[in-house]
């Protein structure tokens, strides 16, 4: 995708004019007090007397600038905005300025999108933070300075640095599923249950107990609800039937399967109910990651 300028903008003041916007397809905008008719005929010393003569000196130049640039946008500018905890953007068509009962407004070429190229929606939560904090900007309309950062978020890209951390945690993860499998089997257990109490769950049995066919029951703090793991040296289809068959969802959240060497035909398993979770030594070798128990690991293969 083109991306020429950037641009943040507020709709409405506390949002009020966001909801609107986005189903109508439309940027909207205040400067009540300006004519269509000026504004659309780049009227801008009239304008400019008209803005001194309401906000003062100080603030005209501003409210000048911010009114040009949105009257002047052309459809390869991209405009951002923030709603429901989201980033949408849009480009704007080439019809001029109008104006309804609510705002002036100039409409989009086409629908607001929360999500980028790739079909991901753009959580703010999500986004690099000096995207995410223009959401703090108080004013109505500022450019967007990190244009490079917002491109590779709409496209779906990643930058160079995080293709390296990537490729560097690929390589981590690889190193570290040898060590799981090089583990003893208590060790194992041990690991399996580091990793889903670092991972927020209580665990409500005793490790090992093999209670009722599982090795750990785990319950949900804020939720409450229970998932079972059952940890395995060696499984196959028949192990994971089994599981299938004997913990019903009505009763537990997830099922996890935890196995230390898992048959060809499991691995490549994909017919999984929802609540069965399969995880193999490579996907406990990047929970063992995100759990920081990357030192706990390295010792116990030294």
């Amino acid at each position: 995708m083109e991306l020429r300028n950037a641009f943040y903008i507020k709709l409405g003041r506390g949002g009020e004019w966001e909801a609107d916007a986005i189903v109508n397809a439309k940027l909207r905008f205040g400067w009540s007090q300006q004519s269509l008719e000026d504004i659309n005929a780049a009227n801008w010393l009239t304008i400019e007397q008209q803005l001194r003569e309401e906000l003062g000196s100080g603030q005209a130049t501003r409210a000048l600038n911010g009114l040009k640039t949105i009257c002047l946008s052309s459809s390869s500018d991209i405009w951002i905005t923030f709603h429901k905890a989201k980033l949408w953007w849009a480009s704007l068509s080439e019809e001029p300025v109008a104006e309804d009962s609510r705002s002036k407004y100039r409409t989009t070429s086409g629908p607001w999108s929360d999500k980028n190229l790739q079909g991901k929606l753009l959580v703010a939560s999500e986004l690099p933070g000096k995207i995410a904090q223009l959401q703090a900007f108080r004013w109505t309309v500022c450019a967007v300075q990190h244009k490079d950062i917002l491109h590779r978020v709409l496209e779906g890209l990643s930058s160079p640095k995080a293709k390296a951390i990537a490729h560097q945690r690929t390589l981590l993860a690889a190193q570290l599923t040898e060590a799981i499998q090089e583990l003893h089997w208590k060790d194992f257990e041990i690991l399996v249950d580091l990793v889903f109490r670092a991972s927020g769950w209580v665990r409500v049995s005793v490790l090992g107990e093999q209670a009722k066919g599982y090795d750990l029951e785990l319950r949900e703090p804020i939720t409450g609800d229970r998932c079972v793991v059952q940890v395995k040296s060696r499984a196959g289809l028949p192990e994971l039937a089994e599981a299938k068959a004997q913990f019903s969802p009505s009763d537990y959240r997830r099922v996890f399967l935890v196995v230390h060497t898992p048959t060809p035909e499991l691995a490549q398993a994909d017919d999984l109910p929802e609540h069965v979770v399969l995880l193999p030594p490579r996907d406990l070798a990047e929970r063992a990651i995100d759990a920081g128990l990357i030192t706990w690991l390295e010792e116990k293969i030294t």
